[in-house]
């Protein structure tokens, strides 16, 4: 069990993961299990050991199931639901973070000028 470490007001904080470690391969077995579609193990194996499966959860999180009485998020993924759907999502959103971050700094710069002319 890892003792991550939290900085709080009060100094360090510990807790412990409840959840056990798992492998590549596990962790894509985990996924099969849940019903997510994993066309290309290798593949998969390459996005989860370089960028990780708890970052990729983020973008696996819409696909999946929800009680439809309370609405909580279940760990089964919506029939039909790919790896790749996931990845490309992944893929999507790192552009667009770059798109913005460029439209940002043109408009901050342009902002200055305007400011120091005027």
């Amino acid at each position: 069990m890892a003792f991550p470490a939290v900085a709080s007001a009060q100094g360090l904080a510990f807790f412990m993961y409840n959840k056990p470690y798992l492998t590549i391969c596990d962790q894509i077995e985990l996924l099969l299990s849940r019903g997510m579609v994993v066309e290309d193990r290798p593949k998969a194996a390459e996005y989860l050991q370089r960028i990780g499966y708890y970052r990729l959860s983020a973008y696996w999180h819409p696909m999946r199931e929800r009680d439809p009485n309370s609405g909580l998020v279940k760990d089964a993924f919506v029939r039909g639901t790919t790896f790749k759907e996931a990845t490309d999502l992944y893929t999507f959103d790192g552009r667009l973070r770059l798109i913005m971050l460029d439209a940002l700094e043109r408009l901050e710069v342009s902002l200055r000028t305007e400011v120091a002319y005027a």
